[in-house]
């Protein structure tokens, strides 16, 4: 097979395995995979590299393969593995000329500092993306949507106000032909989530219940079982601190307890056990503190 043909079919090969994971991913959630997940990018990777290194296309199915490990790294809340993975994919991307996959990557980089509290470091990222990187349509969409989490964690309450409008206003101008192959993970629910959690970031329980609310009906409707178990498990928790105990029994025993096990998210599963520890508050509730203390058997 002549190189620029056996360059073609790695490449397809890589995609294809990238596409499986992320399918998996999508309805039961990548948690027990990550070390195989990590391993096969690190075979792209070492392919790319040793066989193609002049193949931008192979670098660039190798750089999404990485990106990819990073996300379910961090979904398992490996954190130091997922930053290694995806700063890797940054490197791949570059070597590839793939500015769509070196936006994406920083966006995931962007999304662990806010994960981690580092909000100074993702507010980087996203004005360097945002004032010199060129980015436009989703690409900008996704970084508005970063920028207005790392606002919020700083105090900014106005301009996280502003960029998260500036994120609903985009999405709803819907997609554009310009935009990157994996800018169908911009969704309703996504957005939804994030936004709630701008609220839970500054302690505003109700609202962040309420768009918990609304990225779980979201989630579900698209059949996204391991973004519907994180946006499920963030509003039983969202309840809980508001202490709507009411509304908490509700969406524990219709929505969460049926559905344990579907989908696996170690950040689901921590949301779980922080709201089950505050539903032990609900005094004069035994029945609901009975069904909450059902999260923490294993």
């Amino acid at each position: 097979m002549p190189a620029s043909g056996a360059a073609c079919h790695v490449a397809a090969q890589v995609r294809a395995a990238s596409a499986h994971i992320v399918a998996l991913d999508i309805r039961f959630g990548a948690r027990d995979m990550v070390d195989t997940v990590v391993r096969a990018a690190a075979h792209a990777h070492r392919t790319a590299f040793t066989r193609f290194p002049a193949e931008r296309d192979v670098l660039a199915a190798a750089a999404e393969a990485q990106q990819i490990a990073g996300w379910v790294a961090f979904d398992a809340e490996r954190q130091d593995l997922s930053r290694r993975m995806s700063l890797e994919a940054l490197l791949t991307a570059r070597m590839a000329g793939d500015r769509s996959m070196e936006f994406f990557v920083l966006g995931q980089l962007a999304m662990q500092d806010i994960h981690l509290h580092q909000p100074a470091e993702a507010a980087q990222i996203c004005d360097t993306a945002l004032n010199e990187g060129g980015a436009q349509g989703s690409v900008r969409t996704l970084f508005t949507l970063r920028s207005a989490r790392a606002a919020a964690q700083m105090g900014e309450h106005l301009r996280a106000a502003d960029l998260i409008g500036q994120t609903r206003s985009r999405f709803l101008d819907g997609p554009s032909a310009a935009d990157p192959a994996w800018a169908w993970w911009l969704t309703e629910g996504e957005i939804s989530w994030h936004h709630a959690m701008i609220y839970a970031d500054t302690g505003r329980w109700g609202p962040a219940a309420e768009h918990f609310a609304v990225a779980a009906a979201a989630d579900a409707a698209a059949g996204l079982g391991r973004g519907a178990s994180v946006s499920q498990a963030s509003l039983l928790w969202a309840l809980a601190h508001a202490r709507d105990w009411d509304e908490a029994h509700t969406v524990l025993l219709r929505d969460v307890l049926p559905r344990q096990g579907e989908a696996v998210s170690t950040r689901a599963e921590h949301l779980l056990t922080a709201a089950a520890r505050l539903l032990d508050d609900a005094r004069g509730r035994p029945s609901l503190r009975e069904a909450a203390r059902k999260l923490l058997r294993p």
